[in-house]
């Protein structure tokens, strides 16, 4: 073999190794490629999340007392049953003031305004009682008023002296005739005078005490200044109430008639509650209404309101027509302009699954449960739900079957029980 041929033999041979090593590692890579799709197909995603230790509601914790338990937390239960109680809806409603609430006190003539002694300027928000003295009003008097005011005064003096002059005779007339008298009746115990002497004195000591009376009366009557119309005068609150507004100031003069503040009662409040008109129908005419704050519990102390008789109104945009109701509001704990929960009863048909509402425990989340007594002194705790509560009963939407026994009292002495907290 030449040269030529050798060089040719070793490189064919060197591509045919070549060739072999590309093949082998494509192979190797498709291979690995392959396996490693399956292993990812095969391979489950990992979920959002993970529970761990689930258990059903039906598996929750079981409670068993003895006797001596059951008395210690006061349990007592009662059966759960259908009753026909009345729905009640509850409405958003706006406290108001009664039209007659308001009153406005003006000056009945004209003068100059002073504060009463020890005593400050009224302001708006002040509390005032019925009769207590707000301004002192000193009427202006002409010249002519001054000079007739001191004429009569003169008058009045020496009226008083003449009468006060007429006291001092009669004084006098009486003491001298008790004189007369006693020295009439020892002359008849004396033997030395006559009886019908001693009882004329007798006659004219009565007719001189009669005088010395009236003269005294005619005194206080003649000795006292007739009143003027332009005396100072006293501007007083005619109820007990909340000033609401001021519109003068002390030191200033007014006219008869002005305006000095307005004043508003908050005894008696009115509740307007606008109602859908769809909705009228099914409310129960006539009835009195509970109001309570928007956030209060269902067992919070609730306010009876009286239904009124107002001027119909409504809303025309809000397809509303207006309910008013009335209460008493002595404690001021309302004001204007508040708002407040009203409930009504509406009309209703057929009964309702009910138990007590000291029955009705509440968990952390807002969960609603009660415990039922499955055998002898066990109890297990069962989710319900509440619709709404009406007179101490709470009218369930879902709950136990009819005829179960559910705790009424000690529920939440079990509660605690179950969580460690109990007695």
């Amino acid at each position: 073999m030449t040269s030529k041929t050798l060089t040719q033999l070793r490189l064919l041979k060197l591509a045919r190794r070549t060739f072999v090593l590309i093949f082998c590692a494509v192979c190797a890579v498709g291979f690995g490629g392959c396996s490693g799709r399956s292993a990812a197909v095969n391979k489950k995603p990992e979920g959002p999340a993970k529970v761990e230790n689930e258990k059903p509601e039906a598996q929750l914790a079981s409670l068993t007392l003895t006797p001596e338990a059951e008395a210690r937390l006061g349990v007592r239960v009662e059966e759960v049953g259908f009753q026909g109680v009345p729905r009640t809806r509850t409405f958003s409603g706006e406290v108001m003031l009664p039209p007659d609430s308001t009153t406005t006190v003006t000056a009945p003539v004209t003068g100059t305004l002073l504060v009463p002694s020890q005593s400050r300027a009224p302001a708006s928000g002040t509390r005032v009682r019925k009769g207590q003295t707000i301004f002192r009003l000193v009427p202006l008097i002409s010249q002519s008023e001054s000079d007739q005011r001191q004429l009569v005064e003169r008058d009045v003096a020496l009226n008083a002296a003449a009468a006060n002059r007429e006291v001092a005779i009669a004084v006098s007339r009486v003491e001298d005739t008790r004189v007369r008298a006693a020295r009439a009746e020892q002359l008849v115990r004396d033997g030395g005078g006559s009886v019908k002497a001693a009882q004329q004195v007798q006659e004219e000591l009565k007719l001189a005490e009669i005088d010395l009376r009236s003269a005294r009366a005619r005194y206080e009557i003649v000795k006292k200044t007739p009143e003027y119309a332009n005396q100072e005068v006293k501007i007083q609150a005619p109820q007990t109430a909340i000033i609401q507004k001021v519109h003068v100031a002390p030191g200033q003069t007014v006219a008869g008639g002005t305006g000095l503040f307005d004043s508003a009662s908050y005894a008696q409040m009115l509740i307007r509650v606008p109602v859908y008109v769809g909705d009228l129908n099914a409310i129960l005419p006539g009835q009195s209404a509970s109001v309570h704050g928007l956030g209060d519990a269902p067992d919070a102390a609730r306010r009876l309101a009286r239904p009124i008789a107002a001027p119909p109104s409504a809303d025309p945009n809000a397809s509303t027509a207006d309910l008013y109701f009335t209460l008493s509001n002595t404690d001021n704990r309302l004001r204007p302009g508040q708002r407040v929960g009203v409930t009504l009863q509406i009309k209703t048909e057929g009964e309702s699954l009910v138990v007590p509402w000291s029955s009705i425990i509440r968990d952390t989340g807002g969960g609603t449960w009660v415990y039922e007594l499955t055998a002898p002194h066990r109890y297990e705790r069962r989710r319900v739900e509440v619709r709404h509560m009406t007179n101490g009963m709470a009218v369930l939407e879902r709950g136990p079957a009819p005829g179960a026994k559910v705790v009424t009292a000690g529920a939440s002495e079990l509660y605690g029980t179950e969580f460690g907290n109990g007695k």
